[in-house]
């Protein structure tokens, strides 16, 4: 039996970018690159001066435009992809025991806040899958706003991750929710999706989202932080830059006061120099990054960009114990009183205890 091509990550993300643009062909024709090309100098733009320049950059990106979904993948799609694969070896190294294993039938489930085209899961696939299969099904709880992204993430799980691990199975759980809303009843009806989660995602998110929304959106993560029923491995990575820093710096203040620690990295500049991560100029001529990067088009061409700044925190998030009977018969205790004639409050005299009067409870608690 001849096995399936394992398909380029260019490969991939090109079929992705059709799909954004709505394309037909099984290449992106020289119209849609120089679209492509035009979208992501523009994205790039914003990310770098949105703020600096009043009226020439718009406070925030509207992804449902293709235009938009389509510049930001060009311009960070593989650089967002190996992140999650990198963070996970450091996290390895330092404390293994956190590194959440699958179950007996090989399913991993992963949370992602602000997924969005939800490529950073290839990291996560990469390192678990990189030498031996060791997850087979990988559940996805995908939190984001925009619905637009919905078609363009599926082709990257169909093109990319199973591309790439043929065997793997992806199940994927949309969760429409605003995080800058309160979100919690929307949220509890996912909880029995949410409860099962193995590691929680937050890449590449707060950096759009305004410090004075950090109440509401901490609110909602913290609900989801105390529905999860698994030790919880929580990877958050933004850039670095210093006005995005007030964005991050919030969330990490609150992880550590409800976590423990694992890695904490003020900036740390991330190359993608080497394999399994390289991201270079395929030297073919008919590759995405060649005809994106490599090539003169109407004057000029992007950088080929290889590397990223981030701040990065990881913390262990152990389950809330259960209640312990003790705890309940103590509280009741307090609890028992009663109005006197005086109208003081005295204590009603109960000899029973409460898992005597309510007996059916010691198996719920």
């Amino acid at each position: 039996m001849v096995k399936p091509r394992k398909i380029l990550f260019t490969e991939a993300l090109e079929s992705v970018l059709i799909n954004i643009w709505g394309g037909t062909k099984d290449h992106l024709d020289d119209s849609l690159i120089r679209k492509t090309r035009e979208a992501l100098v523009e994205i790039r733009g914003i990310y770098r001066f949105r703020g600096d320049f009043k009226g020439k950059y718009p406070s925030s990106i509207q992804y449902r435009l293709p235009r938009n979904r389509a510049g930001y993948l060009a311009a960070f799609g593989q650089r967002h992809a190996y992140p999650a694969y990198i963070h996970m070896k450091k996290i390895a190294a330092i404390k293994p025991e956190a590194i959440p294993q699958p179950d007996k039938k090989g399913k991993i489930v992963v949370t992602v806040v602000g997924a969005g085209a939800a490529i950073e899961t290839y990291g996560v696939c990469l390192f678990y899958n990189e030498n031996e299969q060791k997850i087979h099904r990988l559940q996805l709880n995908l939190i984001e706003k925009e619905s637009a992204w919905k078609p363009n993430r599926h082709t990257v799980f169909e093109k990319l991750l199973k591309g790439t691990f043929p065997k793997l199975d992806i199940i994927p759980w949309d969760i429409d929710i605003d995080l800058t809303k309160d979100s919690i009843s929307k949220l509890a009806n996912d909880y029995d999706k949410i409860r099962e989660t193995d590691i929680l995602l937050i890449y590449n998110v707060l950096n759009e989202i305004h410090v004075n929304r950090s109440r509401i959106v901490w609110k909602n993560l913290d609900f989801i932080l105390r529905t999860c029923a698994k030790p919880l491995l929580i990877l958050v990575m933004e850039p670095s830059v210093p006005k995005a820093r007030p964005r991050v710096d919030w969330l990490k203040k609150q992880l550590v006061q409800y976590s423990d620690l694992i890695l904490d990295e003020g900036e740390e500049e991330i190359s993608f120099e080497s394999e399994p991560f390289m991201i270079k100029l395929e030297g073919t001529n008919l590759g995405l990054n060649d005809r994106l990067f490599g090539q003169s088009m109407d004057g000029g061409k992007p950088i080929l960009q290889k590397s990223v700044k981030r701040t990065h925190i990881a913390c262990l998030l152990k389950p809330h114990s259960p209640v312990t009977m003790e705890q309940v018969d103590t509280q009741l205790k307090k609890l028992q009183m009663k109005r006197g004639k005086q109208g003081r409050f005295i204590k009603d005299k109960i000899n029973k205890s409460f898992w005597e009067i309510y007996p059916s409870s010691i198996d719920t608690v």
